[in-house]
């Protein structure tokens, strides 16, 4: 698992679809499909229940993605720090 995988993860779970992930991601719907499988086999669970147009969380889906947020913003701030640490 890497960041870049949670941030997929990410995109998808609050864009309810893999296409609607593809515009905050800048990439292509089979780019966020492949990483989400490969963050399910990783975990070895599904992450998503997907339908016709859209994708709906599991209950596993919904932890990972409320860690999933913690472990980004922690990321985010830590780069801030360490940016504003270097420029002093």
């Amino acid at each position: 698992m890497d960041v870049k995988d949670l941030k997929y993860f990410i995109a998808a779970y609050e864009a309810k679809s893999f296409s609607g992930a593809t515009g905050t991601l800048g990439t292509v719907q089979s780019n966020v499909s492949l990483r989400i499988r490969n963050l399910e086999d990783f975990l070895g669970v599904p992450l998503f229940k997907r339908l016709h147009r859209s994708v709906l969380p599991t209950a596993q889906g919904d932890v990972l993605y409320r860690h999933a947020k913690h472990v980004i913003a922690t990321m985010d701030e830590t780069e801030r720090a360490i940016r504003q640490n270097r420029a002093a």
